[in-house]
């Protein structure tokens, strides 16, 4: 009776256990609630709750172009309660940063990219420019005479529109803004011949019939934007590139851990109404390894870092 007694408390102990929830995780995300980081942070860290029932937390740590966010998350515990959302900011701060306060190839361990998404080649509604072909040949025609919107010298977009500008071969000027939606406004009134936004950023301009597509930079054409051509099949056939976004774990964290969260987040991106959130913006779901992840992330970083340095771009 005794054996039969322990056998039970164990079995209710097992139960238990199985029973209680997972321990809560904070996602730290470098960028304001509402943006492109934060959008895609919550849209999976609320699958993953459903799916799992663990409780995600997203956390805005805002500042220093995310570095302030990325430092404090390298410096967490690698306990699986912190990680961080990475997205193609992160590789450009080796070009842009001598010295960082954590070391960007070890303190943050890549676990599952979550989306790429294109940037987009836009010019305003009246702008004489059909086509991006059009757009370099005006720009060859004239050097320095045409200029583009960034949210200022060293942001992601700044960058993007360098390496157009040195893979297309021609001469074009930056006036940076506080914000990319500055930039936009200043382009829908024709203060600027063009800007490259993330799809995001774009898309809403481009369906209200405010700014013209003349190109998108992924490999393929965007879901969101079908007719609009490639910058390859648009003349510039080096000019492919992503915007990205993913989770980072600090350093120490167990691989178990990081497996077990990659394979959440691509069951959640992959969830069919996750995809259509996902498709709405011009993003498809990644279904990379954390392996992949980690290559891409040391490729990527080298390709901007490459590009910064011969740009001479340097951060304010």
């Amino acid at each position: 009776m005794k054996r039969l007694l322990a056998l039970f408390t164990l079995a209710l102990a097992g139960t238990a256990l199985a029973q209680s929830p997972k321990p809560p995780m904070r996602v730290i995300v470098p960028f304001a609630a509402g943006g492109a980081s934060d959008f895609y942070t919550r849209i999976v860290a609320q699958k993953i709750n459903e799916q799992t029932g663990r409780n995600v937390i997203v956390e805005n740590r805002t500042g220093a172009g995310g570095r302030i966010a990325f430092e404090y998350a390298a410096h967490s515990p690698g306990d699986g309660s912190v990680i961080a959302l990475i997205d193609a900011t992160y590789a450009m701060l080796p070009g842009l940063f001598e010295k960082l306060p954590w070391d960007i190839n070890a303190d943050l361990v890549p676990a599952a990219m979550i989306t790429q998404t294109p940037f987009v080649i836009i010019v305003p509604t009246a702008s004489k420019y059909q086509t991006l072909q059009d757009l370099i040949n005006d720009a060859k025609a004239r050097p320095g005479k045409l200029n583009f919107g960034s949210a200022g010298v060293g942001s992601v977009n700044h960058i993007v529109t360098e390496r157009f500008r040195s893979d297309a071969k021609i001469q074009i000027t930056n006036i940076p803004y506080r914000g990319m939606s500055e930039a936009s406004v200043a382009l829908q009134g024709g203060e600027l011949d063009l800007i490259i936004a993330a799809s995001p950023t774009a898309l809403g301009p481009i369906l209200g019939g405010k700014v013209r597509p003349l190109a998108v930079t992924t490999a393929k054409r965007s879901s969101a934007l079908p007719n609009v051509p490639t910058a390859s099949e648009a003349g510039v056939p080096p000019y492919i590139t992503t915007n990205w976004f993913g989770w980072a774990a600090p350093k120490g964290t167990p691989k178990e851990f990081i497996q077990q969260l990659r394979d959440d987040v691509v069951k959640a991106v992959n969830s069919p109404d996750v995809r259509d959130r996902l498709a709405s913006q011009g993003a498809e779901p990644s279904n990379f390894t954390s392996e992949d992840f980690v290559k891409f992330l040391r490729e990527d970083t080298k390709r901007w870092t490459d590009v910064i340095r011969a740009n001479g771009i340097k951060a304010e």
